[in-house]
């Protein structure tokens, strides 16, 4: 009897892995006949019973045209394409609705028009008391209306980024190197975006709704540095990344981890290894980042997340690499680097992603829990059989 008490107690918190862990989608390729590609991806996430869904909710993309389309949104919504509005289209609202997802993360941008029509705002010129106006405006009316149409829900809304040490690069590549216009910038923008969720969160003290702002990185051991005429991630010492450089400056709720440096290869010589040592690697990784960010953490992120305020926002192997591998596939992959993760008690782990993204030069590719013709792509079997990230995931979240 207490062995059998035992057991229960050790498998209970299992229980509620499926949860924890969610699809992302943004630019793919929808199977045919499929015009709506986000409908499709959260109906996908929600079938393989998981509990948390990534989108991008912003005027570049509306998943139902291509990316930067002159016909984006057309029929949706007039020129107002704010995150507020944007979510408001119906297949946006349908996230939220959806009783299966108990954690809906946006990878949300404010809205401006710099004269050919709204855009992402633009974070490579100098930061500016409109920009704060208009990033307090818009991150404020989301607050709102989440908590307005969705406040009596027991759900999870967390606003994030995308990758800040893509976008020092971006700036420092358009500014000459002139980092203290990144600092300035990202840390300017994290921080009004913090502010507007923790008054919005104040004036709703009674909200079952729960809104978290995180803020994404990419690098943890690689450093931003300018090398063959160009910044890009590089093992030069003097360079620079967002977890030093940024996080010290900002509050937030928690950190996202896009995690492709640590799972995929060791930073030191970035070619892939065997599938069993990710698990040391994003170890290390999610502790240095959790000792770094720690003094950044919001006082509702401790009380949410504890000492485990890091999620992992991307994680994902592309087939077309790694499926060749002698050392192993994508599957033992994936299933080292979720079970370590969830393991070491990462709120979130989000998989990028639903459908398979375009090919893009020479960028990895395959990433797809779902091909274009909207299946699951066969992969190396694994020893209990299954042989796809569909088919695997409900065994792995089930142990």
């Amino acid at each position: 009897m207490r062995a059998l008490l035992l057991l229960a107690l050790l498998s209970a918190p299992l229980a509620a892995q499926p949860e924890r862990v969610g699809l992302y989608q943004w630019v793919g390729v929808a199977p045919e006949g499929v015009s709506d590609q986000l409908t499709a991806a959260r109906e996908r996430t929600t079938e393989l019973g998981l509990g948390v869904f990534r989108l991008y909710l912003g005027a570049r993309y509306d998943y139902q045209r291509p990316y930067l389309s002159p016909e984006r949104f057309e029929g949706d919504l007039d020129d107002a394409r704010t995150p507020a509005s944007i979510l408001q289209i119906p297949r946006y609202a349908a996230v939220l609705d959806d009783p299966r997802l108990s954690t809906v993360i946006f990878t949300v941008y404010e809205s401006r028009d710099y004269g050919g029509g709204p855009d992402d705002i633009n974070l490579l010129r100098p930061w500016s008391e409109d920009d704060a106006r208009l990033v307090n405006q818009q991150i404020s009316e989301l607050c709102g209306l989440l908590y307005e149409r969705w406040g009596d829900q027991p759900k999870t809304v967390i606003l994030s980024n995308h990758e800040a040490d893509e976008k020092i690069m971006e700036i420092l590549q358009h500014s000459g190197g002139d980092l203290d216009l990144a600092r300035r910038n990202l840390a300017s923008w994290m921080q009004t975006r913090q502010t507007a969720v923790e008054r919005a969160r104040a004036e709703h003290p009674g909200a079952s709704l729960q809104i978290f702002n995180a803020f994404e990185i990419s690098v943890v051991n690689l450093r931003v540095a300018r090398t063959a005429g160009r910044y890009q991630k590089t093992n030069i010492a003097s360079g620079v990344t967002a977890l030093e450089q940024i996080v010290p400056l900002i509050r937030t709720d928690l950190i996202s981890y896009s995690a492709y440096e640590s799972v995929n290869s060791p930073y030191q010589t970035r070619r892939p290894d065997a599938p069993e040592q990710i698990r040391a690697r994003l170890e290390r990784d999610l502790e240095k980042i959790r000792r770094a960010a720690g003094p950044s953490i919001s006082a509702a992120g401790r009380a949410r997340f504890g000492e485990k305020f890091v999620m992992l926002g991307e994680l994902g192997f592309p087939r077309e690499k790694f499926e060749p591998l002698p050392s192993g596939g994508v599957l033992p992959r994936l299933e080292t680097a979720l079970e370590t993760a969830l393991d070491w008690g990462a709120p979130y782990v989000v998989l990028w992603q639903a459908f398979d993204a375009p090919r893009l030069g020479a960028e990895g590719w395959g990433y797809g829990v779902f091909d274009s013709q909207g299946r699951p792509p066969k992969l190396q079997p694994t020893q209990i059989g299954c042989a796809t990230v569909a088919g695997c995931l409900p065994v792995w979240l089930a142990r």
